[in-house]
């Protein structure tokens, strides 16, 4: 896989690759319609539908007739291609419902929700079926009232950039029509009429794609109603994807999300693209979310017809150089090669759990094209003399592309189209110019990002850009002569001996009497064997320019005349120790206050007072003369002794005096920066006057521009500034290099944004979960003074901030602190009457932790574990008995209750030795079979019957018992006489007056 390095729609970072998406759609040469129709019915104008114009449709008409169904009728139409399809090719349907239900379709199974958002029924009302098939035999179907049958890769509805509808069908088989029908639904009244619109099907045709996708849907899972209708889920303006707009863009969104969901878009090509192009993408994310990991919940998808070909997250996608720019928040277009051919492309975003962040991202453009040309080494960095022409070369990624060379980064004018590797060459150039070279299918408007190739022009050098020093003044014959050229442009010198440039002058060259010798650094001539009687002397000086080697042209050198006296007095010159050293405040003066300076010295040798000292200063010449002590003071300009390009003062001593200066060095200061790399945190907004520089030093965005920057300026990671002196030029004081380091700190992480503590935990900040470890708290989502962490918690929003290397979040995650109140704890069971030597279950709030089952007075007999909610016990005293229970919440919330059992001594129970049987299960529902609750043998006796509920409430009551109770009740209390009781277990008491006795249990009341 091949990743290609773009540049985002922000065009301040000047990466050499510019976009150009300006595209054209190519439609019919690649499509291959149906020709036929088979079979129609209740169609008017079946012709429109294969005249292979979408502009013109036929119409299928549906009625549902007249009441009870009379007349009803459904319309079908059947297209059919000259050809059979091969398995896996995807045909287009264009069509129009009269029914809004297209634009609900197009979200795939998010399809019901959006219906309901939009107050639409898929089911029952206008309803369509489309079908593929080979022959007589259906190999694909869907229908519009199951929007689920159009959320897979074989059956789709889609739009193109102009909101047009269309289905996208690819059966896994080959087929060669397609059918459509329209139907009436349930719902919709009598002599009601609908029509389907039908423009036309086909397919693509080849395996050249000519790279804009013609269609779009999109599709989601996870998704509420409340999500997309409040939260702003979905997929908004999904055609502005692909309306070769660079400025419009669809918006994916989950919204604030806190269960996994997920959704995409889908983008379709009419063929198969080759393996060799690459997929181009700009989007856009929220830097924020690009903090939290959300890269690695976007997905980019290749599809083939319904196979997928290629899968890969955005993270592995991105390079580090791509990534940062995404992170800046601008439209970042960056590039892959999918390696095979695919004719669909899905970006799908699922929700990264946790994030208090509404999670979305736009996208901007897709599109295929070859990959971006690679330049020949020959054509990168190119300089060439001006009215000179270059060849440029540059090669395409694979064998099938063509090259185009533009003269603009966008639009502009095509000025070749070649093959790969062959030259285009330029016309002459007199100014820089900068070309561009795309790559592109031949035949096809879509083509690759365009490539900047800068041609730099360079002047030809003239004898006004030299300068040279050491023949300003008469030369003794003594003396070797020395003489310095200089020039702004940087390249080496060539001496000759005469203006045409015929004969040259070499190091070590010996023309008679005199030798000459060239210093192979600056280009230094010194001459040695000159005399007065030949003297002056002329010598001729060019430039070879370093990046081009352009030449001053033959007559169009530097003259240098140089003047020999043969004189027997001498003279030396001594400067002062300070005279030619320059402090950096002094420079400071020179160009922003005071430029007067001085520099002093004393001469000896063959000199008298009064004699004429001149000084050469930046091509400018100083006068003094000399004291009484042969000592000389002279004022000059500090701005031209700073200026002055070789920085060697010249002294000459007027009257046929040999004078020996000993080129005194001028010693320029330096700026100094103690830190050249400065480091910031992005929390704190900083701008540029947080760089920290001594005084009087300004700061630039380049070495050369005299204008200083804003200090307001925000800071940018990565930012070059140079430090200099205000209206000093960079030629005079080199300005520093400061590269700004910006810190961005992600926001911290939880796993969960809501948190939940117990009323009375004595809870502090710190015990508000986070992933990270250092991380301070707020009040406020910006700004404030970070909270003391021993601070006790109370009910609202607190905002962390995550701590690295001394800088904070940028961003703050927001966490809501919520408080439960304690569990109120229950206790369901007997607690009244409770015979003693017989076995009661009680039960407490399930679905909770560490119960603590106390039981006084009793055994238990089941449950009662720390797990369980109920528990079963045997009373077996009759004083003091208790039970109480306790428990937990996940939080560890306790809650607790106490019941008072109050037990009985309930004698002996009869059973069948007295020919008395209970039967304890009934079903009172009238279906004539164990209606009553029955008593085999109380018929025998006189007998007083109660009946009481799970909680010891007496519901039912009567003497002399037939067998006859239905389960109503009959006393008043917790119920009025005449209520249903409810299905349950009951607890009966039989009192038989004549035995003495009682008899007692538990029935089944079934409903």
């Amino acid at each position: 896989m091949a990743i290609s390095l773009l540049l985002g729609k922000n065009p301040t970072y000047g990466l050499l690759i510019i976009f150009f998406l300006s595209f054209g759609t190519l439609f019919s040469q690649n499509r291959t319609f149906a020709r036929t129709v088979t079979n129609e019915n209740y169609v008017t104008d079946s012709g429109n539908s294969i005249d292979q114009d979408l502009s013109t449709n036929a119409i299928v008409r549906a009625s549902s007739g007249l009441a009870l169904g009379l007349g009803a009728y459904s319309g079908n139409l059947e297209l059919h291609y000259l050809n059979p399809v091969l398995a896996n090719t995807t045909s287009y349907v264009k069509i129009d419902s009269e029914d809004e239900l297209l634009p609900f379709l197009l979200g795939g199974n998010l399809g019901n929700l959006l219906a309901n958002i939009g107050g639409t029924v898929l089911l029952g009302n206008q309803e369509f079926i489309v079908e593929a098939k080979n022959g007589t035999t259906t190999v694909l179907q869907g229908s519009s009232n199951n929007s689920n049958d159009f959320s897979t890769e074989s059956m789709r509805v889609i739009m193109d950039e102009a909101g047009n509808y269309y289905i996208a069908v690819t059966p896994n088989t080959p087929y060669d029509a397609i059918r459509l029908t329209n139907n009436i639904g349930s719902i919709i009244g009598a002599n009601t009429t609908k029509n389907l619109d039908v423009f036309g099907v086909f397919h693509g045709d080849g395996t050249q794609d000519c790279g804009t996708p013609s269609f779009t849907s999109f599709n989601g899972s996870g998704l509420t109603l409340d999500l997309l209708n409040i939260g702003g889920a979905g997929v908004t303006n999904p055609e502005f994807a692909i309306d070769n707009d660079p400025n419009t863009a669809s918006e994916l969104s989950l919204g604030i999300i806190a269960v996994a969901g997920a959704v995409a878009q889908t983008f379709y090509f009419d063929t198969p693209s080759n393996p060799t192009d690459q997929m181009y993408i700009t989007m856009a994310i929220d830097p924020s979310l690009l903090q939290v990991g959300i890269a690695d919940n976007i997905i980019v998808k290749g599809v083939n017809g319904a196979n997928e070909e290629y899968s890969e997250s955005l993270t592995s996608l991105l390079s580090a150089d791509v990534l940062g720019l995404l992170q800046s928040g601008n439209a970042t277009t960056f590039s892959f090669n999918p390696g095979e051919s695919i004719d669909k492309v899905t970006i799908g975003l699922s929700s990264l759990l946790n994030v208090s962040l509404v999670q979305s991202m736009n996208i901007f453009n897709v599109f295929l094209a070859p990959g971006v040309p690679i330049l020949d080494s020959s054509s990168t960095d190119v300089s060439i003399c001006e009215g000179t022409s270059v060849s440029l070369v540059a090669t395409t990624q694979d064998a099938t592309s063509e090259l185009r060379w533009y003269d603009a980064a966008t639009d502009g004018n095509l000025l070749a189209t070649l093959s790969s590797g062959d030259p285009f060459t330029t016309p002459i150039l007199n100014a820089d110019q900068t070309y561009y070279v795309s790559a592109a299918t031949p035949g096809c408007l879509t083509e690759s990002p365009r490539v900047e190739v800068p041609v730099n022009v360079v002047p030809i050098p003239t004898a006004g850009d030299i300068g040279v020093n050491g023949n300003m003044f008469p030369l003794c014959s003594s003396n070797d002569v020395v003489l310095k050229p200089y020039s702004e442009i940087d390249g080496a010198y060539i001496w000759y001996l005469d203006e045409n440039k015929v004969t040259e002058i070499t190091d070590g060259m010996v023309d008679g009497d005199i030798t000459y010798s060239i210093n192979s650094e600056d280009g230094t001539l010194n001459i040695v064997g000159l005399d007065e009687l030949n003297s002056p002397y002329t010598y001729y000086v060019g430039l070879k320019e370093a990046s081009a080697g352009c030449e001053n042209a033959a007559g169009d050198l530097k003259e240098v005349e140089v003047v020999i006296v043969d004189s027997n007095t001498t003279a030396a010159v001594n400067l002062d120790v300070d005279s030619g050293i320059i402090l950096l405040d002094e420079i400071f003066e020179f160009f922003n206050g005071d430029p007067t300076t001085t520099i002093s010295g004393a001469v000896t040798g063959d000199v008298n007072v009064g004699d004429v000292v001149n000084v050469l200063v930046n091509d400018t010449i100083y006068i003094g003369v000399l004291d009484a002590d042969l000592n000389f003071n002279i004022a000059l300009d500090g701005a031209d002794l700073a200026l002055d390009l070789d920085n060697v003062l010249d002294i000459f001593i007027e009257g046929g005096v040999c004078t020996n200066s000993g080129d005194v060095l001028i010693n320029l200061p330096e700026i100094v920066v103690d830190t050249i790399l400065q480091e910031f945190c992005a929390s704190d907004n900083p701008t540029l006057a947080a760089i920290v520089l001594a005084t009087n030093l300004s700061l630039f965005d380049d070495l050369d521009l005299e204008v200083a920057v804003d200090l307001n300026t925000p800071l940018v990671d990565g930012a070059v500034y140079f430090a200099g002196i205000l209206n000093i030029p960079n030629s005079v004081l080199p300005r520093v290099q400061i590269t700004v380091a910006i810190t961005t700190v992600p926001a911290p992480t939880t796993t969960a944004v809501n948190q939940q503590f117990c009323a009375g935990s004595l809870a502090t900040i710190a015990d508000l979960q986070v992933n990270e470890t250092d991380v301070v708290f707020y009040a406020t989502e910006t700004g404030g003074t970070a909270l003391d962490p021993s601070n006790p918690l109370v009910a609202g929003t607190y905002y962390a901030a995550a701590i690295e290397n001394g800088c904070e979040s940028t961003e703050r995650l927001a966490l809501t602190v919520t408080f439960l109140e304690n569990e109120e704890a229950t206790i369901s069971g007997e607690a009244e009457a409770v015979c003693i030597d017989r076995m009661y279950t009680y039960t407490t709030e399930d679905n909770f932790q560490n119960y603590v089952w106390t039981v006084t007075g009793g055994t238990i007999s089941e449950g009662g574990s720390n797990t369980d909610n109920a528990i079963t016990i045997l009373w077996d005293d009759l004083q003091s008995t208790s039970l109480s229970v306790s428990y937990e919440n996940q939080l560890g919330c306790t809650a607790s209750v106490s019941q008072d059992i109050a037990t009985i001594s309930c004698g002996e129970v009869l059973g069948e030795e007295f020919g008395l049987l209970v039967y304890n299960e009934f079903t009172p529902n009238n279906d004539g079979f164990n209606d009553y609750f029955e008593v085999k043998g109380i018929l025998n006796y006189s007998s007083r019957v109660q009946i009481y509920n799970r909680n010891g409430n007496l519901v039912f009551e009567t003497v002399n018992y037939q067998n006859n109770w239905d389960g109503i009740a009959s006393v008043s209390g917790v119920l009025n006489p005449g209520d249903v009781l409810p299905s349950g277990t009951y607890y009966y008491v039989i009192n038989i007056p004549e035995l003495d006795k009682n008899l007692m249990g538990w029935l089944q009341l079934a409903r």
